[in-house]
């Protein structure tokens, strides 16, 4: 299938420092976007260098912001759940999004989550990159929308090619299901589809980590 490329659909350049731990480092003080005057910390990706599975979400939520880890909160036990159908835990596999601060935007008195914008994606391509150079997963699960027109290409349509294995520009196996927030969002007999619809994705993923 022809995709137009994705903000992060190219040959990841060579990562400009030694190490994860190099990379994390100089995170912490990343200012390469506006993010950085609203969160309270980057949230850098974690887990197993050189792992069969990267899970790439889209951004910090508040529950990671407070914590420093990605995946934190309620959407952190419902992927612990799809860990455990996969047989994986979370120090098997290599956890991140496409921006590792929390993008937000003021309702009332309080800040609500928001989907990344293009420039943040961007501006964070050079984490993404260190990171997909570095750890150099097997298979790449992206969870959400976001996640996988940012890997797979603008052209990616969840309703079209959620369950499809793609590949990245560089030749990393992919496939995208929906984001753990977007299911504890769904209700009733919405709530049942989506739970099946991520069931076949993950038994897909097992399969080809199996092979």
């Amino acid at each position: 299938m022809d995709q137009q490329l994705g903000l992060f659909d190219a040959v990841p350049a060579a990562a400009p420092f030694a190490d994860l731990a190099a990379a994390r480092e100089a995170a912490r003080g990343c200012v390469r976007c506006d993010l950085a005057a609203t969160r309270k910390q980057v949230v850098f990706g974690e887990g197993r260098a050189a792992p069969r599975l990267m899970i790439v979400g889209e951004g910090p939520s508040e529950a990671d912001d407070n914590s420093g880890h990605p995946f934190s909160g309620p959407s952190g036990r419902v992927l612990d759940a799809w860990l455990v159908t996969l047989g994986l835990s979370r120090e098997e596999v290599w956890l991140t999004n496409v921006v590792r601060c929390r993008p937000t935007q003021q309702e009332g008195n309080r800040l609500r989550n928001r989907p990344p914008r293009s420039g943040e994606i961007q501006a964070c391509r050079l984490w993404m990159d260190a990171e997909r150079q570095l750890v150099r997963p097997g298979l790449i699960l992206c969870v959400g929308a976001t996640a996988a027109r940012a890997l797979l290409g603008r052209d990616f349509k969840m309703t079209r090619d959620r369950g499809r294995w793609l590949e990245t520009a560089d030749g990393v196996p992919a496939l995208a299901t929906y984001n753990p927030a977007y299911v504890l969002r769904l209700e009733d007999d919405a709530r049942a589809r989506g739970e099946a619809e991520v069931t076949a994705d993950l038994a897909s993923v097992r399969e080809r980590l199996a092979s």
